[in-house]
């Protein structure tokens, strides 16, 4: 009698729910022990559009035309626009600026001003020093996008020089076009094709025992 309660369908539909739960268990320790191993990796990309000129002598009719500040004459005065974008999947917490150090972006070019955008304040977090803009630290959510127009008093298309101290951040600085979406590292891609080999086989070894 006790062997038939082993043997009936009650004990092998127990069985199955037993081990469908332990399954469901084991895939989210799986999913935790994942995030512990491979945190998630945030970036932010420093877009450097081209700078505009505002004087070309070479134009008929603005060889006299002169752009001054504070009474001192700008020789070759550009407006530099430089895109501070979110372009990971989570967002940068001020945290992550290690010991509160801003990231600096040196223009290697003379700032004269912080300009700011038409019908708005220009951006907090944003300071400028000689030829360097600093940002941070400061939150920057997923996907946004922080304009910041400085003048300058020279350009010369030097080397633009990018200093930072974030935890768990890739940064990276592009003078081009935009950056495209990254592709999925070989570890993460392994890791889900071992999960999900792993999940078919287990359902696949459990229906089968339950049937037969």
């Amino acid at each position: 009698m006790a062997l038939d309660l082993f043997e009936g369908k009650g004990f092998n539909g127990a069985t199955l729910t037993v081990a469908v739960l332990a399954l469901l268990v084991a895939g989210v320790a799986a999913y935790f022990a994942r995030e512990a191993l491979f945190p998630p990796k945030r970036r932010i990309t420093i877009h450097v559009l081209t700078p505009v000129r505002l004087l070309n002598g070479a134009r008929v009719g603005l060889e006299d035309v002169e752009v001054s500040r504070r009474g001192r004459i700008l020789p070759n005065p550009h407006v530099i626009t430089v895109l501070i974008r979110n372009t990971g999947r989570h967002a940068v917490a001020s945290e992550q600026f290690d010991q509160g150090r801003p990231l600096t972006v040196d223009l290697q070019a003379p700032i004269e001003a912080l300009l700011n955008p038409a019908g708005g304040q220009a951006p907090s977090g944003v300071v400028v020093d000689g030829t360097t803009v600093c940002f941070g630290p400061e939150l920057i959510r997923r996907k946004q996008e922080i304009p910041i127009q400085v003048l300058t008093s020279e350009w010369s298309n030097p080397e633009i020089t990018l200093t930072e101290h974030l935890v768990d951040t890739e940064v990276r600085v592009q003078l081009g076009g935009f950056d495209q979406p990254r592709a999925s590292r070989p570890i993460d891609v392994l890791a889900t094709a071992a999960a999900s080999v792993g999940t078919t086989a287990a359902i696949v070894s459990l229906l089968t025992g339950f049937l037969n």
